[in-house]
């Protein structure tokens, strides 16, 4: 398909043919959005993998989409370094910087710091999302301006229990997960689903996010002797390691993590120990070169003389969050409603938008989206192959 055709099914003509000029583009009032990406500590990994997809979803929204109606988006970027105390300040410097008909979105680092945002976020209505997929955030009547783009941890470990119902319906399940918000978010519901689906917990391991050594978090696996292990709240600090011990030990259980764990680095780094690891994931892998997105991006990245290597997974979450944000925007334009109000009520109104196939849909269920597939680690391929369709949990 030509681009040109490719684009106007996408909704979007030249910038001459929205009535747009380049000059206009340049001179009126910027729509703005604030990304608070950990770009130092334990997962700065992530969050400068994350900066990237938002740096040019902003760059494709003003230099093929045309902008906000004609109007620049602006990009804010500021370090949190994955603490809630420097999270929160660099919220509010932002906060008290722009002004509120400007700054129409802000996108949080964390599970910690959003939920310690969440009533003041919720208090003067700004839409804001996160990288964290945390079930409390996804309320739209405690929280009506706080958006999940994705399933919530608690969807992805029902799909995780899901697939191993399937494989072996009384499994025995070990649950290893770091002293985090993020670690402990959906700990709860694995156990009392987990239960009612007839399965065993033997086990749970408490460990900080990052560490030098899992010997003694493995022995204590032997000792409970699983079928299946569940790793959350690491995002690659820990798994290899893990996994690596395991194989070392000689415990056969089977191990699966949610999206933070189903990036290439894993394979990368644990070597023949990430075999058949399986993980939840809700965008395309950028060799999936068949997803438009992917195809579009590699093109875009390629005219602007940046890197067309893979892009980690990070990436291609913040771009999907970058395209479908700017959509609503976009969308709130149209009808005269470019507020914080407009920008939410869009956001749950773009249902039959996908950003190119960088999500299954826009389709928000409590303001979370509950689609996922399941992949499995390959290291013959070098990559996660994925072993289900779209899963729906909601």
């Amino acid at each position: 398909m030509k681009r040109r055709e490719f684009l106007r099914r996408l909704g979007v003509g030249s910038l001459a043919a929205m009535g747009f000029s380049r000059f206009a583009l340049a001179q009126a009032r910027p729509v703005k959005l604030a990304a608070l990406l950990p770009l130092t500590g334990p997962f700065a990994f992530a969050g400068n993998a994350g900066r990237e997809g938002f740096v040019d979803g902003v760059d494709y929204v003003n230099e093929v989409l045309g902008g906000i109606a004609g109007r620049k988006l602006e990009l804010i970027v500021e370090d949190t370094g994955y603490d809630v105390a420097k999270g929160t300040a660099a919220f509010n410097r932002v906060l008290s910087r722009e002004r509120p008909d400007e700054l129409l979105f802000v996108y949080g680092d964390s599970t910690g710091i959003s939920k310690a945002l969440a009533p003041e976020i919720a208090r003067i209505g700004l839409p804001y999302s996160a990288t964290s997929f945390a079930n409390e955030l996804a309320d739209p009547e405690k929280y009506p301006t706080i958006f999940v783009f994705g399933p919530t941890y608690n969807d992805m470990m029902e799909a995780l229990l899901r697939q191993i119902r399937l494989q072996k319906g009384k499994a025995r399940i070990a649950l290893v997960y770091s002293n985090t918000e993020f670690g402990r978010d959906p700990i709860p519901y694995v156990k009392e689903r987990a239960k009612a689906l007839g399965m065993e917990v033997v086990h749970e391991e408490v460990t900080p996010p990052a560490f030098t050594d899992a010997t003694p978090v493995v022995l204590n696996l032997r000792r409970a002797n699983p079928d299946f292990v569940l790793l959350q709240g690491y995002a690659l600090s820990a798994e290899p390691l893990i996994l690596r011990a395991a194989r070392e030990q000689g415990l056969r259980a089977q191990f699966m993590g949610t999206y933070y764990s189903a990036e290439l680095v894993l394979i990368q780094r644990a070597g023949p120990a990430a075999e058949g690891f399986t993980v939840t994931y809700h965008n395309p892998y950028w060799y999936d070169t068949l997803v438009p997105a992917v195809d579009e991006m590699r093109k875009f990245r390629q005219r602007k003389g940046r890197d067309t290597s893979y892009r980690p997974t990070y990436y291609m979450g913040s771009l999907a969050v970058a395209l479908g944000v700017a959509e609503a925007m976009r969308r709130a334009a149209q009808a005269g409603k470019l507020t914080r109000a407009g920008v939410v009520e869009y956001l749950e109104k773009i249902g039959d938008y996908n950003a190119m196939g960088l999500v299954q849909g826009y389709q928000f269920v409590n303001h979370r989206i509950p689609y996922t597939k399941l992949y499995r680690a390959s290291v013959k391929d070098g990559r996660f192959n994925a072993i289900t369709d779209w899963l729906k949990l909601a």
